[in-house]
């Protein structure tokens, strides 16, 4: 009889089952992939990822829609998008038991009700106070992972014990999962450098140098650092894999899809359906940011742009105008 533990994934998108296909490189160790599409979960069974049609899994994938499998689940990584998070996090409060620990595998705010956002650690503050849970970041595509290119991210937990679980449940080489307690600073870099990487975007698509993306970059660091320090996150976390580490991926090239929707943006191309986190996350962190008396010039902008169809040009120059001051 295994004494791994049972190990449920919810969510059968590329990141989804990225994770999934890593948690089972744990030698007895397996993990069912909840999806809501019974066609997503019988991609998976064949190995293949729907949004990923150039990659083949090694291995099929335990998938299934049915949620029953919440029921003996020991861990359940979350791993679906911001939107679906107020559903997701109903249903397994439903189905699994009250001490089963929630994995939170997304990045953004989920929307307040008064246009504003929570960061997950408030959310669940707000509405499961008694479910332990942990967030898993950090610079990482999931093709990427797929593909066994070392990726290093952050399990972090009020609970030291369930980060280092979270930890051990990984154990394929080309993954490395550092722990920490920081559950504040892991979701604000996390939620805030998809806004930062719709700028770096734009930047780009206006043609404006590499020097501008680096200090956007910098600044957008520099706005997440504030904001992150009147909510007591640390420091070194704002500087690690949720922070620095994450930002500077999602702003190196338009394999981010925040960069691409900003690139997309300020090159004047279509925009399609294009998938990108910090196009919703950006109207809810200026309100945040708003009632904590924040200034944060480069998210604010971002927000005129994607929200409110500022025009790019002014809006740029409305940044470059603003007064310097110290670093």
């Amino acid at each position: 009889m295994s004494t791994h533990p049972s190990l449920v994934m919810m969510g059968g998108g590329s990141w989804g089952a990225a994770l999934a296909d890593k948690l089972r490189q744990t030698d007895g160790q397996d993990c069912c992939v909840l999806t809501r599409s019974a066609d997503t979960a019988s991609a998976l069974q064949r190995g293949h990822i729907r949004q990923l049609q150039d990659i083949r899994l090694r291995a099929s994938l335990t998938a299934t829609s049915d949620t029953s499998c919440l029921t003996g689940a020991d861990f359940i990584y979350l791993a679906v998008p911001i939107s679906g998070y107020e559903d997701a996090l109903a249903l397994i409060n439903e189905h699994a038991a009250a001490d089963v620990p929630v994995i939170l595998c997304a990045k953004g705010l989920v929307p307040d009700g008064n246009g504003g956002g929570l960061f997950l650690p408030e959310y669940m503050a707000q509405h499961y106070p008694n479910r332990r849970f942990a967030i898993l970041t950090g610079p990482s595509f999931a093709d990427e992972v797929l593909q066994d290119k070392p990726t290093a991210l952050l399990a972090a937990s009020a609970d030291d014990a369930l980060s280092g679980q979270i930890s051990a449940h990984f154990s394929a080489p080309s993954l490395r999962v550092y722990h920490g307690n920081d559950v504040v600073g892991a979701a604000l870099g996390g939620a805030i450098k998809n806004i930062i990487a719709i700028a770096a975007g734009i930047a780009a698509g206006q043609s404006l140098g590499d020097n501008a993306r680096a200090g956007l970059v910098t600044r957008g660091l520099a706005e997440t650092a504030r904001l992150a320090s009147q909510l007591g996150a640390q420091p070194a976390t704002i500087m690690g894999l949720a922070g620095m580490g994450d930002l500077v991926l999602s702003c190196s090239n338009q394999h981010s899809r925040n960069m691409a929707y900003g690139f997309a943006l300020g090159s004047g191309a279509a925009i399609g359906n294009q998938l990108a986190e910090g196009r919703h996350s950006a109207a809810r962190l200026v309100k945040r940011a708003e009632q904590l008396g924040i200034t944060m010039p480069i998210c604010e902008a971002v927000n005129l742009i994607v929200n409110h169809g500022a025009d790019i040009p002014q809006t740029i120059a409305g940044l470059l105008a603003r007064e310097t001051g110290t670093e």
